[in-house]
């Protein structure tokens, strides 16, 4: 046999032996550690068309629509103050009284601007952390009603994107790119979570 027979039978050898300790080292781990059943949900459509969400939203959508007609109300009668001053002689009483007014009714307008925006905000961020919660949970009890070890969630790309922002967010925080449809559990949590907000 000459050297070159010799490395090549050598070689052969060593990738057989190899292939017999990956083989039995797998197997024996596979012993020990069994594949995870995983399962996958669409976090955006879950919290967007959930029952919960949509009463909330309705709710929040009408408040906010109730703040607006005030504020629509407000712009008015500064108009109107504004139109009056201009009618009024500059420098007489009459136009600092309604300067004042204007002013002081221009601040309020200010001010409560601020605050609704504050509320608005803070009940938002309570409502979607209470939601997220609820959602936490609802996922874990499928999840062991299916007998799941593990839960990925995904997010939904939206194409266009409203903004390059908000499609770079999205691309750089989607974690799972595909996974065939039997892994999903989207509809099965979006129906557990409709029946506990009932």
């Amino acid at each position: 046999m000459n050297s070159r027979n010799g490395w090549i039978l050598l070689g052969v050898l060593a990738a057989a032996g190899a292939l017999f300790i990956f083989q039995h080292g797998f197997a024996a781990g596979e012993d020990t550690i069994p594949l995870p059943r995983i399962g996958v949900v669409d976090v955006t459509k879950i919290l967007e068309n959930c029952k919960k969400n949509q009463q909330w939203q309705a709710k929040a959508d009408a408040d906010r629509a109730k703040v607006q007609a005030e504020f629509q109300q407000m712009r008015q009668d500064l108009e109107a103050l504004q139109a009056n001053i201009k009618l009024r002689k500059p420098g007489s009483s009459d136009y600092f009284s309604m300067m004042n007014e204007y002013e002081e009714k221009r601040a309020i307008m200010e001010g409560r601007n601020n605050f609704y925006e504050n509320k608005f905000t803070q009940e938002m961020q309570q409502w979607m952390e209470s939601l997220y919660n609820d959602f936490l949970k609802v996922v874990e009890m499928v999840a062991r009603q299916k007998g799941l070890d593990m839960v990925v969630g995904k997010e939904t790309l939206e194409v266009p994107a409203p903004t390059l922002r908000d499609f770079m967010l999205t691309v750089k925080t989607k974690t799972v790119l595909y996974n065939t449809p039997e892994l999903e559990i989207t509809d099965q949590v979006l129906t557990a979570l409709d029946q506990i907000s009932k």
